[in-house]
């Protein structure tokens, strides 16, 4: 097994690195360890109206992509440590034959973790770890995030409290569990950059490490730009749904519903004598399913209200 160090907390950049390397690299299996700044990443096929809040993330600076395995949501900070094993793929997804090296590496480092369910990693019942895998081209990823330090408060806000009942979907749904970091059980205290480079020695020889060439990067880069930055990929893949609220807004009683499918907004209806409900109508049939293109709309629609308003839309 080979390391490919990934010194980036972009996460744009890592998404990109993480699918480059799983496309790139056939001949080797490999270990990966990487974090990102603030972010929310879905899974593959998840509906972002369901599992978020927009607005909400919106307003927080909190960017929302999609990756290109299965499973729930995450939220991820600089506290929480992204893992990606890369492998061959020689039978039937086993994802006990992926933990184990991981929890291998974490005990030996200090770490009571156990396996929990049938892909996490836990301590005293609290999950530490979620993981979810992608099979294509005779290759196996299987990664994983792992909570050392990180931000549970702003998880659960963002992560647990920020699930939208308002939309009607089938795409899948993540699993909500109670959840501890790693620091607080280590038998010695260390930071986030220790822990790394303790679970990577125990991963990986100090020899096998590698970087990319700057062609490689170039490569990253440009799949970071064409595709994890894009509308097309990140929204455009959102499931159908319908999506239906009643609410006030400014004192007057407020309804909204509207399809999407493949991303644009459909059978629109909106009811608020706040509001002028045939132009917010009009301005949404068609348009694209994106906070920014709706925050637009509900600037021009309310004002100084368009956040209040944005709250209600999406």
């Amino acid at each position: 097994m080979i390391h490919i160090a990934c010194p980036s907390a972009d996460p744009y950049y890592n998404l990109a690195f993480e699918e480059f390397v799983f496309q790139t690299f056939q001949e080797e299996d490999v270990f990966l360890l990487w974090r990102n700044r603030p972010c929310m990443v879905v899974g593959s096929y998840q509906n972002i109206c369901r599992e978020t809040r927009p607005a909400r993330l919106r307003r927080k600076g909190i960017p929302v992509l999609r990756r290109i395995s299965g499973g729930g949501a995450v939220y991820h900070d600089l506290g929480n440590v992204n893992y990606s094993c890369i492998t061959a793929q020689d039978g039937p997804v086993d994802y006990d034959k992926s933990l184990a090296p991981v929890l291998d590496a974490l005990n030996a480092i200090g770490v009571p973790a156990e396996k929990n369910r049938a892909c996490d990693i836990a301590i005293g019942g609290k999950k530490i770890s979620g993981s979810a895998q992608r099979a294509a081209g005779g290759r196996l990823l299987h990664h994983g995030t792992l909570l050392f330090d990180a931000d549970l408060s702003a998880l659960e806000e963002i992560s647990v409290q920020g699930k939208n009942e308002c939309v009607q979907t089938k795409g899948t749904m993540s699993a909500i569990c109670p959840v501890t970091n790693i620091r607080r059980h280590l038998p010695g205290d260390m930071d986030v950059e220790t822990f790394m480079e303790r679970l990577l020695a125990q991963m990986v020889p100090e020899g096998r490490r590698r970087i990319l060439t700057a062609e490689q990067d170039a490569a990253v880069c440009r799949l970071r730009d064409e595709k994890y930055r894009s509308w097309a990929w990140t929204w455009g893949r959102t499931p159908p749904f319908t999506y239906e609220k009643s609410g006030t807004f400014a004192g007057k009683e407020f309804f909204a519903r509207y399809q999407a499918k493949q991303g644009i907004v459909s059978a629109v209806r909106v009811d608020c004598q706040a509001i002028d409900g045939s132009l917010a109508e009009g301005l949404l049939e068609g348009a694209k399913l994106d906070p920014d293109g709706f925050a637009a709309v509900c600037a021009q629609l309310a004002g100084d209200r368009s956040e209040e308003l944005l709250d209600l839309l999406i």
